[in-house]
């Protein structure tokens, strides 16, 4: 369990933004108050202790003794650390780091041509587009068709099992009335009419996406099935390793598919010249991203306290060792 003691405090100082989510995260003191320590292996004058929610409260940043950090990762305990890029305990770099952002986890509900603008060690920006259309399957009736009151149509959808349209008794002999009772009676997908003939499209959008006509009494004729097309199974709910195909293939970034589903953004080149530039695209606030700039670290980076405990995940609170006059 976390411990602390002997903390020496920064007397005097207030908080620069709304700290209320920062406690126990590293700070340093701007023009402006104290602020989270943001930038990968920068360096800092202490951990917050305390929760102001504006700007202008008083805040306590300890900078020696034993205090209370959270981690943004594995550490090992007597592993000197540094701050990453939300301001959590990570093991110091020995060497250069690369720029680096995670996501929150998957899936992600996405809709069809959703995009991240990301721009990779500032050599332009790159777009990755998140494709995907829907199954569908047309019917090849001549109209007015022979009245289908009693007859069935049987439609699978997504794969799923049967679903048994009955066309009721209020005469069905154009493709408007088969339409309606059609989506009357089906879930997951949608029937209307197109070019005088009636249409069944699936609800969901990708390359799992399916209609099947697979049986029925009805006098109906069907063209081939048309299957769902795109980069992801379901647009609603795309997965990480989907996510890692579609940007490792349109940008430079190099993404890392992580066990509770987030994906890592990293760029293929270290130290302080090592940018990820999240400029835009809908796919900001659906992965829980910002729109930002991240650097890497060079080597050398400045370590800020050594960790008295381990952690085994982000968002572990261990204690560590700050020293007095922090970044040697």
């Amino acid at each position: 369990m976390a411990y602390e003691g002997s903390l020496k405090i920064v007397p005097g100082l207030t908080a620069g933004a709304d700290l209320s989510s920062d406690q126990y995260k590293f700070g340093k003191v701007s023009a402006g108050g104290v602020v989270l320590a943001n930038v990968s292996g920068e360096p800092v004058d202490g951990v917050i202790q305390d929760k102001p929610s504006v700007a202008g409260r008083a805040v306590s940043l300890a900078y020696d003794g034993v205090t209370k950090i959270e981690a943004g990762g594995i550490i090992t305990a007597g592993a000197r650390i540094q701050p990453n890029a939300l301001g959590l305990a990570i093991t110091a770099a020995a060497a250069a780091s690369a720029a680096h952002k995670d996501s929150a986890a998957g899936t992600f509900n996405m809709a069809a041509g959703d995009t991240l603008v990301l721009d990779v060690d500032n050599v332009g920006a790159a777009t990755a587009t998140f494709d995907a259309a829907a199954g569908t399957i047309t019917d090849t009736t001549g109209y007015a068709v022979a009245n289908q009151d009693g007859l069935t149509v049987l439609v699978a959808v997504d794969g799923g099992a049967n679903q048994t349209v009955t066309f009721p008794a209020t005469g069905h002999t154009t493709a408007l009335e088969i339409a309606a009772s059609m989506n009357a009676g089906l879930i997951g997908c949608g029937v209307n009419v197109a070019g005088g003939q009636v249409v069944v499209t699936s609800d969901s959008q990708g390359t799992g996406s399916t209609i099947a006509i697979t049986a029925g009494t009805s006098a109906l004729t069907w063209a081939a099935a048309v299957a769902g097309t795109g980069d992801v199974v379901d647009i609603d709910a795309v997965t990480a390793a989907e996510v890692k195909t579609v940007v490792d293939a349109d940008t430079t970034a190099v993404c890392t598919v992580n066990a509770d589903g987030s994906v890592t953004f990293t760029s293929p080149s270290t130290g302080t010249a090592s940018e990820l530039d999240f400029q835009g695209g809908n796919v900001i606030t659906t992965m829980s991203l910002a729109v930002e700039v991240i650097n890497g670290a060079a080597s050398g980076t400045h370590f800020a306290g050594k960790a008295l405990e381990a952690a085994t995940a982000s968002g572990d609170i261990i204690s560590a060792l700050l020293i007095n006059g922090l970044n040697v």
